[in-house]
Order: structure tokens, then C-alpha cells, then sequence
């Protein structure tokens, strides 16, 4: 009786031993993959439907039915595309995935374009199209120029002009508007169904696109954010993507420290500002161009604008005579430049 007291209390201890010893493995829910699904339509079409972090992540492409599913598809944010040959491409922005979970999304709808028509840009339902940008059309033939044009139109109507290569032997049309797209807008192109190829047949239906033009913005400064040893008799230059109202962007603009000075405008779309002396050397400087700025069109900046520069130490520029100059005359008044103003009674 007790030794088989005694082995069982052995084999309870050896037991606990064992569980003691195993490592338990961590266990962390956001880890687990989720799953992306939904459906394109038409079906049928060869549809591919890419999946963006940033950069491209994957593919994949729908079944008979239209359905796909991204598997294995680790928590975040997303873009996915669909594109279909003959057919104009469809971005769906900011797709959440949860951990474990799966992420339906909305049936997606491709339009199919014209026989004729190859690709498109902007494509339709696109958001954020530059102001400048041409509106591209690439055919899948020789096509008749007149008949394209006369046939192209904007809504609202925009002044431009045509311009047209070959590409892979096939027509490309690009219209250039004359002056810029108004911000923050939505656009409707219209291709009708007078337009041809260069042997009279007419595109096999009428076509219709439309976008959504970008809002105010900042395009470049000088000098650019962050940067550093810059003279300080520089002048600080601001490029808008959009024609402005000066007077609210000059109102809007201020400098850290207080900086007095003159504004001169190059276009309706590019500052400068002036200060009414040096820049102090050695210096960080912050500019703000607050929402307060706004376009021709009434258009107002989204959020404050602020870039940060700093200036050069103080340093000699030039000097006269220079260094190790040789048989001059002693009546010559020595020169020397500083890249800010300094303290005279100093130097």
C-alpha cells in the first residue's frame, strides 16, 4: 500500500514537472489575419482586383460569380484597385482590416468604356485631380481628330487645347486646359457618339466620366521645410496649386520671429516675400500661412501651412584684397562682407 502511495505521489510530481517546465507561447489577438471579400460586377470580365499599403501588397481575381476574397490580409488600412480590359478602373480608398475578421465591401461596378477607348484618365468617380492635369484618352485605334474633338466636351466648360500622338500606333488624346480646373469641383466629360475612327466608325456608345478636382494646397517653398544654413539674405518664394486671392494670403502669412517686409507676387499662384532686412544668422525661423488663405474661386487652405528653415552661422562672404594677393597698393581700403548685419562696434 505504500509504495503505490509512494508512485503515485511520483507521478503527480512528475506531472507538475512537466507543466512547469513547458513554455507557454504568447498569445496576441491583433496578430491574427484578417480577410477581405466582395464581389465585381459584371461578372465574367477578367476583372483584377490589387490590394495597396502604400505600395502594391497583392492580387487576386474574382470567381465566375464575381466574388473574390483576400486572404491572410494582416490589420490596417487599405487601397484596392479594379481594373477589367475595356472597362475603366474603380479605387476604393481606406478599407479597414480588423484582427480575425473579415472585411466586406460594397459590389464594385465597372463601366465599360467604348470599344475604341483603351483607358482613361482620370478615371471615372477619381478625387483629388490636379488642377493643371490633362484629361487623357488612350484608343485602341487610328482615330479622326476633328471628329474627336468637335465630339469632346466639359461640364462646366473648360477653355483648352488638344494635343495627339501615337502610341503603339493607336491615337492618345490629351486636352491641356488653357488656365487651370476650379478647386474643389466636380467635372463630367463627355465623349459623344459622333466621334470616329479614321475609317468612319462611330464609338459604340456615348461615353461618360467625371471627377473631383483637388482643394487649395501648398505646392513647394523656398525655402523647403527643414531646411538648414540658408543666407540669410534669402527670400522666401510660396507656390499655391491654385490662383489666389492676394490680399488673403497676405493677411494670412506670418513669420517667427516677426519679420517686417514687402510681398511681390509673380503670378496668381507664386509669392515672394521680402524682409526689409538680413536675417539674423545662426537663426530658426517658422512661417505660417494660416486657413485664412483662400483662392479666386472662394476656396479656403484645409488647415494651417507651416514650414520651418535656419539660417548660416555669421560668416565672412568676401574680402578685398583677397587672401594672398600680392603687389597691391597701400593706399587700397581693406573690404570685408558679412552674410547678415553685425554689430559694428564689435567688428
Amino acid at each position: 500500500m505504500g509504495t503505490a502511495r509512494t508512485l503515485k505521489l511520483l507521478f503527480i510530481l512528475l506531472l507538475f514537472l512537466l507543466y512547469s517546465c513547458t513554455e507557454e507561447q504568447p498569445y496576441f489577438p491583433q496578430d491574427r489575419p484578417g480577410k477581405i471579400a466582395g464581389i465585381v460586377k459584371p461578372v465574367k470580365v477578367d476583372a483584377l482586383v490589387e490590394l495597396y499599403q502604400g505600395t502594391f501588397v497583392r492580387a487576386t481575381s474574382p470567381d465566375s460569380s464575381g466574388f473574390f476574397v483576400l486572404d491572410s490580409v494582416f490589420a490596417g488600412i487599405y487601397n484596392l484597385e479594379f481594373t477589367a480590359s475595356n472597362f475603366g478602373r474603380q479605387i476604393l480608398n481606406e478599407v479597414t482590416v480588423n484582427p480575425g475578421q473579415v472585411t466586406t465591401i460594397p459590389d464594385i461596378t465597372l463601366k465599360p468604356y467604348p470599344e475604341q477607348v483603351s483607358s482613361f484618365i482620370p478615371v471615372s468617380g477619381e478625387q483629388n485631380f490636379p488642377l493643371t492635369a490633362p484629361i487623357q484618352i488612350q484608343f485602341s485605334d487610328l482615330m479622326n481628330h476633328n471628329s474627336i474633338e468637335n465630339n469632346f466636351s466639359l461640364a462646366p466648360a473648360v477653355k483648352g487645347r488638344f494635343a495627339w500622338e501615337l502610341v503603339d500606333g493607336n491615337s492618345k488624346l490629351s486636352f491641356f486646359p488653357d488656365d487651370q480646373y476650379i478647386s474643389n469641383y466636380y467635372y463630367v466629360i463627355n465623349l459623344a457618339t459622333g466621334a470616329e475612327t479614321n475609317d468612319g466608325i462611330p464609338i459604340s456608345f456615348k461615353f461618360e466620366s467625371y471627377f473631383r478636382t483637388e482643394t487649395v494646397k501648398i505646392v513647394s517653398t523656398i525655402p523647403e521645410n527643414d531646411a538648414t544654413f540658408i543666407s540669410p539674405q534669402t527670400l522666401i518664394y510660396i507656390y499655391f496649386n491654385s490662383k489666389m486671392a492676394h490680399q488673403s494670403v497676405e493677411q494670412s502669412f506670418s513669420t517667427a520671429p516677426v519679420l517686417a517686409g514687402n510681398f511681390k507676387w509673380f503670378d496668381s499662384r507664386r509669392v515672394s516675400f521680402q524682409p526689409g532686412t538680413y536675417l539674423a544668422s545662426n537663426t530658426p525661423y517658422i512661417i505660417t500661412i494660416n486657413s485664412g488663405a483662400k483662392d479666386v474661386y472662394g476656396n479656403f487652405l484645409q488647415q494651417e501651412e507651416i514650414f520651418t528653415f535656419e539660417t548660416e552661422p555669421l560668416r565672412i562672404t568676401s574680402n578685398f584684397p583677397t587672401n594672398g594677393a600680392t603687389s597691391v597698393s597701400r593706399s587700397t581700403p581693406i573690404t570685408i562682407t558679412f552674410n547678415t548685419n553685425v554689430d559694428q562696434d564689435l567688428a
